[in-house]
Formats: structure tokens, C-alpha cells, sequence
């Protein structure tokens, strides 16, 4: 159990673990508990208040005692969160959760990832990988013991899935990747109803040719409409069968909230009771190094144990520079070396 104790008033302090609350800039019901709730959520045991309402979180200690802590706060009057340059501190316990390790977990191994850093992993805790292409990346004999999944990435892939899977060499294929993301946010959309003529023509075949475990289309988190689970009704409502069949359903979530992600996850899991569900990609964004794993051991344990989530993949195993302006999730350290916090995590050594 976690107990929390006030520590009193301190001068504003930036410790690179430093993370403001995503609503601390209006956040009209703020007090010293909520913050402290807020921080704990993300593993950090400092959490602090200022101006009134304003939440920041922290894993380092505050030093200088200050005496500016004057303002009453935005969610009771009765009580004080901070003043100017000036926080209300609280540090609260936080339990340690243990190391995880499951057959559920998997690389999303990007195309030129230096082959090297497969060492860094083991296929004895991450057994399964895939690089969103119909290709296998690893060379001969590395990383041998893990199965390699298959992805039909864009509708310019479609046409080449028999050259490259023929010979049935794999059991599981993935299919479109983001259908629903727009050309013009970086993506390589694909209508609901086209996306249904090439699964027809391209991807079904796949079953019946190599009885292959077929993942529907993954689409983003985005509640836009025409976009997400929007875009997947689309195409189920377009893709019926007996011309179309799915094994599974994978998924993408990106976002700031661990409260939000499991949400996310049961909403999908209540709309698709009957399919066991994929994350293929997912990553806590917008937090230090620090935060981010505190979040991913909460996550781990959570998608370990719920029963409907058969398989997840974080982003991602490279280094931070290649991290998609995600560098907090990065597994890899930069000189390629070694794992960060975030990867010993994901590998089950911390």
C-alpha cells in the first residue's frame, strides 16, 4: 500500500525528471491529493502543486525551503497548492512492482535496425517480431527461436503477398497497417471499401492457400470520425463474409494516459468481444525517460494479465534517435550498445 505525507513548502525546482500533469494548465479542481494521484499513476513519488492550479510530478527530492506556499487552490479553498515559484510537496510511497516476462510480448523490429541489437533481446521473453513488411529482417540463425509475423503494410504491398509467402513458411499474416491515417498526416490511407476489394482479392487467398491466421486491418486510436474504430466498422460493414474471415484484431495506441489506454483497449474489447486482440504498436508520449517507464511496468502487468490481449508490441527497440519524436520510449541506448531502463523493462530485467 502507498501512503502519502506532506513535506512542506519549496522553491520551484527542474529536475530533468520534471513532468507537468496533461491538464495542468487548466485544471480548474486541482489539490494536493489529486496530484499526488496523478503522479503516483505515473511511478513518480514527488508530486507538487503551484499557483493554485498547477501539478508537477518528480522522482528527485526538492532542496530549498521557501515560504511562498500562499495560494489556495483551484479545488478547495481550504486548502494550499503552492504560490508563485514556490511548490506544495508531497512525497508519497510508491510499492515496486516486479519484473515481467510474457510469451505475449513482441518486437516491432523496424526495417534498418542494425541487426546487432538483436543480441540485446532474448526469444525466451520477446518470442515473436514483425517489421511491417512481407520479409523476414533477421539474418540467417539470429534471433532464430522467435517467430516472425508477416504485415501486408499498404495497399501497394498487396499485390506482392504470393511472392513473398507462397511457400507458407509462416502461420499468421498481419494486415493493413494504418488504412485509416490520411496522406496528409504521414500516412497511406486506404478507403474501408477499397481496403475490402484488396483483402478479397490478396489477403483471403492467404487462408486458403496456407491456412494462415489472418489480423484484420490496424488502425490508429483516433477518435476522428472516418478514422479508428470508426474506419474498422467501415470495412467490417464492406468485408463479410464468407469472402472475408479475421482471426484477430490488431491495434495502435499512442497517447498521455494510462487511464486512457486501458479504456481505450476495453472499449475495443466490448465492440470485438469475439476476437483476441493485437497491440502492435503502442507508446506513452509527451514524458521523460523516467515517467515512461514507471508507466510501461503498470501497462506490462495489466496487458499481461487480461486474458483478451494475446499478443502486444511497445514502441519501439532502436535508439532514441530514430524513436519518431518519441525519444522518452526508446529501448536502445545511442551508441547501440545496451538497453536503456524503458528496453530492461520490456525485457523482463528490471
Amino acid at each position: 500500500m502507498s501512503s502519502s505525507t506532506p513535506i512542506g513548502c519549496y522553491a520551484d525546482f527542474y529536475p530533468t525528471s520534471r513532468v507537468m500533469s496533461d491538464a495542468a494548465t487548466n485544471l480548474t479542481s486541482n489539490t494536493p491529493d489529486k496530484c499526488a494521484s496523478y503522479c503516483t499513476s505515473l511511478g513518480l513519488a514527488y508530486s507538487g502543486t503551484e499557483n493554485g492550479n498547477e501539478c508537477y510530478c518528480s522522482q528527485a527530492a526538492p532542496t530549498v525551503i521557501s515560504s511562498a506556499c500562499t495560494m489556495a487552490c483551484s479545488g478547495s479553498s481550504t486548502k494550499i497548492c503552492g504560490g508563485v515559484n514556490a511548490l506544495s510537496v508531497i512525497y508519497t510511497s510508491i510499492p515496486i512492482l516486479p519484473a515481467t516476462n510474457s510469451t505475449k510480448r513482441g518486437l516491432c523490429w523496424s526495417w534498418n535496425n542494425n541487426a546487432s541489437t538483436f543480441a540485446l533481446f532474448s526469444p525466451s521473453n520477446i518470442p515473436w517480431l514483425y517489421n511491417w513488411e512481407l520479409w523476414d529482417p533477421r539474418p540467417v540463425g539470429v534471433y532464430s527461436g522467435a517467430e516472425y509475423v508477416p504485415m501486408c503494410r499498404t495497399q501497394v504491398d498487396a499485390p506482392n503477398i504470393l511472392r513473398y509467402l507462397s511457400k507458407c513458411n509462416h502461420t499468421k499474416l498481419l494486415g493493413f497497417n494504418e488504412p485509416d491515417l490520411p496522406v496528409a498526416k504521414g500516412g497511406y490511407y486506404i478507403s474501408p471499401y477499397n481496403a475490402s476489394v484488396l483483402w478479397k482479392q490478396y489477403i483471403q487467398p492467404m487462408k486458403n492457400l496456407c491456412n494462415m491466421t489472418l489480423g484484420a486491418p490496424a488502425v490508429t486510436s483516433s477518435t476522428t470520425p472516418g478514422m479508428g474504430i470508426d474506419w474498422l466498422q467501415q470495412f467490417f460493414g464492406n468485408c463479410t463474409s464468407p469472402e472475408c474471415s479475421f482471426d484477430f484484431i490488431p491495434l495502435h495506441w499512442y497517447g498521455k494516459s494510462w487511464s486512457n489506454f486501458q479504456k481505450h483497449l476495453r472499449k475495443f474489447h466490448e465492440l470485438f468481444p469475439t476476437y483476441p486482440l493485437w497491440i502492435t504498436e503502442w507508446e506513452f508520449t509527451g514524458f521523460t525517460s523516467v515517467a515512461t517507464a514507471n508507466l510501461e511496468k503498470q501497462a506490462l502487468q495489466w496487458l499481461d494479465a487480461q486474458s483478451y490481449l494475446v499478443r502486444y508490441a511497445m514502441f519501439a527497440p532502436k535508439e532514441a534517435a530514430r524513436m519518431n519524436g518519441k525519444p522518452n520510449g526508446a529501448m536502445v541506448t545511442d551508441d547501440l550498445r545496451g538497453l536503456t531502463n524503458v528496453g530492461k523493462i520490456y525485457a523482463g530485467l528490471l
